[in-house]
């Protein structure tokens, strides 16, 4: 028996906390649905003997966003658009500067790409 996870767990997932996104990859613009998937990040690097042997903490905040692989090649958006497109979404404007994906069971294919974002410069 095979299970579809589109329907099962993508449909449910991104209908609950999905939000609405513009994405501009080369001359197209299109509204795609995304989870917002920024997060706090710690960086931490050693110090010198000189400073105690100490740490130090620096917080920040990792953007990212998962988009549906299928909903994006339905809208034209291919692997080869991902990079430097430009996604806005929660008042913001991101440039993707690198992107993973996350396969469902179902294949490669018919899961996720989680994109890795950085502040635009346009935005």
């Amino acid at each position: 028996m095979m299970f579809d996870y589109s329907a099962l767990l993508y449909d449910p997932i991104y209908d609950a906390i999905g939000v609405p996104a513009q994405m501009t990859a080369g001359a197209a613009s299109v509204a795609v649905t995304v989870i917002d998937n920024t997060r706090p990040k710690i960086v931490q690097a050693g110090l010198t003997e000189r400073f105690d042997r100490g740490s130090a903490e620096m917080h920040s905040v990792g953007p990212g966003a998962f988009a549906r692989i299928p909903e994006l090649d339905a809208l034209g958006i291919t692997r080869a658009d991902y990079l430097d497109a430009t996604l806005t979404f929660n008042g913001r404007t991101w440039t993707v500067t690198n992107y993973d994906f996350r396969g469902s069971p179902n294949g490669e294919d018919l899961g996720e790409v989680q994109f890795f974002l950085k502040v635009s410069t346009g935005g």
